[in-house]
């Protein structure tokens, strides 16, 4: 994706192809190389493993429980960094890092923080009840 896919226009907001979705699961499950395939799909396919982990990187727990405003958001986002666990920290700031890049490129791909921020919650982060609701 970031060799071929920051130019895309709507990445994260295009569907892959189904069958190339479903051959990167395949292949990351496996470990085996895949043919070349739709940067569309490659970030579906990305997007649909992070949906599908069953503890999602931002636990529910670490959710704000208090009105964030200017002058609190800078020692509550140090302490949520703090927080998270190793490998979730790892995957969220890579995730995160990888978003930046994404929207220097804005211009081509016409994204926006905003569009990206609803991929990113909808992929990193469940409620509680949601995540009762999927293992029911």
């Amino acid at each position: 994706i970031y060799q071929r896919g920051l130019q895309e226009r709507n990445l994260f907001l295009t569907q892959g192809n189904p069958a190339e979705v479903q051959t990167i699961r395949e292949s990351v499950d496996t470990g085996t190389e895949f043919d070349a395939c739709s940067v569309y799909s490659m970030a579906d396919a990305l997007w649909s493993f992070l949906n599908s982990l069953a503890d999602p990187v931002i636990p529910p727990s670490l959710f704000p429980n208090m009105e964030i405003d200017a002058q609190s958001i800078q020692p509550w986002s140090r302490r949520f960094l703090e927080q998270l666990p190793p490998v979730n920290y790892n995957v969220f700031v890579y995730m995160i890092s990888f978003f930046r890049e994404v929207l220097l490129h804005s211009e081509a791909n016409r994204l926006t923080p905003a569009k990206l921020a609803v991929v990113c919650c909808n992929c990193m982060v469940k409620s509680e009840s949601e995540d009762n609701d999927e293992r029911e």
